[in-house]
This record gives structure tokens, sequence and C-alpha cells, in this order.
């Protein structure tokens, strides 16, 4: 939501910000620790309004004390009834300071100092990597600061980055500037306000390219994760996503945005993210009535696996089975005998018949994301499976996952 109130309630002094620590972090009504909300205008700590309300009511008691932040660095305002996603340097100052404050240690500065000095000096020479171009690189240190609970969006930004093509597409692509300051490239950027003119192209390309710079500080994904807020409602505020969820997100964003403008789209609709990440599903089911085969081709930019029951299943005090990702995946791809309210509709027969299906990969993406499902819903209860999957950290072989030619092998390294 564009708050209309940033400038005029977030007006807290330094010395207030300074008085906030983890021992006085609750309600000063009820001395509550859940979920504290601190004023942005005054200062006072108060509690939300699902433990017992008393941040609601001090802002509608004191008329401009709208906006509040809480321990995961969200901001609200309580004359919107909405989180904030226009913050400006102000705001961005005081969470700063407020997130150091409510952090422990329990070292000392000294004690510190001469720990990184340790391991500065012990620090082993800057290892190369090998580009398939044959030219090397030094491995880079950057990495992303942790915005509250950004883990999820940092971890899909640092793997993205490391797909060399990836990388070399976004950090080959012009600055993006606003078209009214003489660019040729009509791709707007995050300065303006509309929806449609956001750039999450351009954000991406600067982290991306940052993270391969040199340099002793950390990056800051602040802007695109601004954008994040604005194009996808669901992921504003600070509370802990989905990882995958995001990059499904991301992922589709960047694609349908290339493709829109006039960089990155080739003249069969495709960009460097179906180009990267595109692969093909085949689908074959089979009417055990008469035998007709139907055969269906579906695009994919990842494949999300279930955990196969005979390795959740066990007695009282008997250890897991070893699962594998090949257990995955040909569970994934087995035969299955579908149930009766998903009988295939037989075109011979002219009727519902029961049926099989199997899943094979049609055309392999020259980079394979795989989503493992770690939570099982049983009467209505979510259960996390922490189970172990063992995977090779090179030579995955999907050939026996594939349709016979299902390798693609072109433009990005072939299928890893």
């Amino acid at each position: 939501m564009e708050c209309s109130h940033v400038s005029s309630a977030a007006t807290l002094s330094a010395d207030m910000i300074a008085k906030v620590r983890p021992e006085n972090w609750s309600c000063i009504v009820c001395r509550s620790h859940k979920k504290p909300w601190i004023c942005l205008k005054c200062g006072e700590i108060n509690c939300g309004r699902y433990v017992n309300g008393h941040a609601k009511r001090h802002a509608e008691e004191n008329p401009g004390h709208w906006l509040c932040m809480d321990q995961s660095l969200s901001v609200f305002c309580y004359r919107h009834d909405e989180f904030v996603v226009n913050e400006n340097d102000t705001i961005s100052s005081m969470r700063t300071e407020i997130q150091r404050n409510l952090r422990t240690s329990n070292s000392s500065p000294s004690s510190s100092n001469d720990t990184e000095e340790e391991e500065e000096d012990s620090s082993p020479p800057r290892k190369l990597i090998k580009l398939e171009n044959g030219d090397t690189c030094p491995v880079r240190t950057t990495g992303l600061q942790n915005l509250g609970n950004t883990c999820f969006m940092n971890s899909i930004l640092q793997s993205l980055s490391n797909i060399e093509q990836f990388y070399v597409y976004f950090s080959k692509l012009p600055s993006l500037r606003p078209a009214d300051a003489g660019s040729t490239h009509q791709y707007p950027t995050r300065r303006k306000t509309s929806l449609e003119e956001l750039s999450l192209v351009e954000e991406v390309r600067k982290v991306s390219c940052g993270l391969w710079q040199e340099g002793d500080s950390s990056l800051s994904p602040d802007s695109l994760f601004s954008i994040i807020w604005r194009l996808v409602p669901q992921f504003r505020g600070y509370q802990q996503q989905d990882a995958h969820e995001f990059m499904r997100y991301l992922l589709d964003k960047l694609h349908t945005e290339l493709l829109a403008g006039s960089l990155g789209a080739g003249s069969d609709n495709t960009t460097i993210v179906s180009q990267i990440f595109g692969g093909t599903l085949q689908s074959d089911v089979r009417c055990l009535a008469c035998c007709t085969d139907s055969r269906k081709h579906d695009p994919i930019l990842d494949v999300s696996l279930d955990i196969p029951d005979r390795f959740l299943s066990r007695r009282k005090g008997e250890r897991h089975q070893d699962c594998s990702i090949l257990d995955c995946l040909a569970s994934y791809t087995g035969l299955e005998t579908l149930e009766e309210t998903e009988w295939y509709y037989c075109h011979r027969c002219k009727t519902r018949e029961p049926s099989t299906k199997r899943l094979f990969l049609h055309a392999l993406p020259n980079v394979l994301c795989i989503h493992l499902k770690r939570f099982r819903f049983t009467s209505c209860v979510r259960t996390k499976l922490s189970l172990p999957i063992g995977f090779p950290l090179s030579g995955l072989d999907m050939g026996q996952f594939t349709v016979a030619g299902g390798r693609r092998g072109g433009g990005g390294g072939g299928g890893r």
C-alpha cells in the first residue's frame, strides 16, 4: 500500500531508538512479549491486535501515531490498516538501528576484532573458477543483507547468480534508465510509481552484478524487495515465505517483462528464463479397456517431487530408509493407476474407463529445478517431513526419466 503518512508519522528520534533493547521489547500496558510493535512517532511499545490490541488502541487515541514496526521489521499503518511499501530513508534508518539494538551479543568488541584479524591472516588464497569459455575468475565473497526473514529471497538470488548463463545475460544488459532520460531502451525503472512502469529486470540486473563485484561490504536487495512487494502483494511484510514459491513468481515476472520489452525476447517468444529453465513434460494416459493411448505435452520450469510413502512409514524405534533424489524421480515418473474420479474419457469407448498415467520429461531444461514437497497434510494437520534426501553433487543421470532423445543440451550446459 502507498501510505501518505510515511513523512509525518515516522519521526522517532535517535534518543528514543537508542532505548530499544531486548529486555524492554514488551507491551507497556500488559507487559506481553508476544508480537510487540513500536510506534514510529513516539517510541511507545504495545502489543498487536491479536494479543490485547494495545498498539491499535494507542494509534486510535493518539492521532498521527499511525505507523508502527514489529520485530520482523515490517511497517504497518493503522490509519490505512495495511502494511507500508513506499518507505523513505528515515524509515530505512530506523529499521537498521532498531534491528541492531534488538540483537544480543556475548562477545566484546576487542575479542571480535581479534577474531577478525586472525581469520584474515589465516584465510586461504582466493580460489579461481573456470568458465566454459576457458577463462577463469576469482570466487567472490559478496553476500546479501537479510532485511528481516528474507532468507527465502536471498537464497534464490544467490542460486540464480551462480548459473553462468543467467549471470552473463543480466550482467551484459545496459542500465535500464527512465525513457525521459534519453535512453534508447524503453525500460522503466523502480523510480516510476505505477505497476506497469516498475522494472524487475533492472533490479535483478543490479543484484546480479553486485554479487560478483569485489568489495568487503554486503549488498542490500531492498529495492528489488520493494518491487516484489508491489507486484506480488502476498510477499508484503517481513514474514517467512516459501523460497520455491518466490522463485516461481520471480521467474514468471522476469519472463513477462522481458517479453514485453525490446530486449531479451526471441522470435519464438522465448526469453533467458525459458531458455535456461524451460522444459517439456509428457503425460501418457492409457485406457485399460481398449488400450488406447493419449499423449499430452506441457511446458515446465521445475518439477515438484513427493517423498515416496515407503520411506516415511517405519516401526517405532526403526530408522528411516535412505532416500535419494532418484527415488523421488522414479516415484514421480512411475506408472500410476488413476482413481475412479480421474478416469480418462476414451474417445474410442465413448465413456470414462479405468486408466493409467505415466509422466516423462520430454525435453530436459538446461538447468533443472527440483522442488521437494516437505509438507504433508493428514486429517487437516500439516506435518513437515524432515527425512534427509541424498543427491549427487554432479552427474545426475536423468536418462531413465526422459523420452528417448529428450536431452536438450543446447545453449546452457545441458541439463544440469
